[in-house]
């Protein structure tokens, strides 16, 4: 009988292979992973801490001229400061689900979204 390839290949080089791979994997990934969220930036401007859960900015920017269109008096200070106070240790669906909840909806060109959603995008377009 010819010897077989489990006695050919002993089994702790083997397992040491196999999990040297495993972990250049997950190192790589959360070097890249890591690197894509220090780096992608934050929103800047005075309103950032209000915008970063907004995701893309330059969609919320379009929504957000659209709001102010209809808005002729928007005060971004103001609405920056009730907007600090509502979403205070709040995430932003939370906030979001509670406006809907309330009937708190805005129409926006044929959009219907939660005021607190409608004013982050105005604050947006406001920068």
């Amino acid at each position: 009988m010819s010897e077989g390839w489990k006695t050919s290949v002993s089994r702790r080089p083997l397992l040491v292979a196999l999990g040297s791979v495993v972990g250049i994997g997950v190192v790589g990934g959360a070097i890249y992973e890591g690197g894509h969220r220090l780096f992608r930036g934050s929103p800047k401007g005075p309103y950032g801490d209000l915008l970063e859960g907004l995701g893309d900015l330059g969609d919320a920017t379009r929504v957000g001229r659209a709001v102010l269109a209809r808005m002729p008096g928007f005060q971004a200070t103001k609405v920056a400061g009730r907007l600090r106070s509502t979403m205070a240790g709040r995430s932003l669906p939370a906030v979001l689900v509670q406006d809907v909840s309330l009937g708190r909806i805005e129409e926006v060109e044929n959009w219907v979204v939660p005021t607190t959603l409608a004013q982050l995008c105005a604050l947006a377009a406001s920068q």
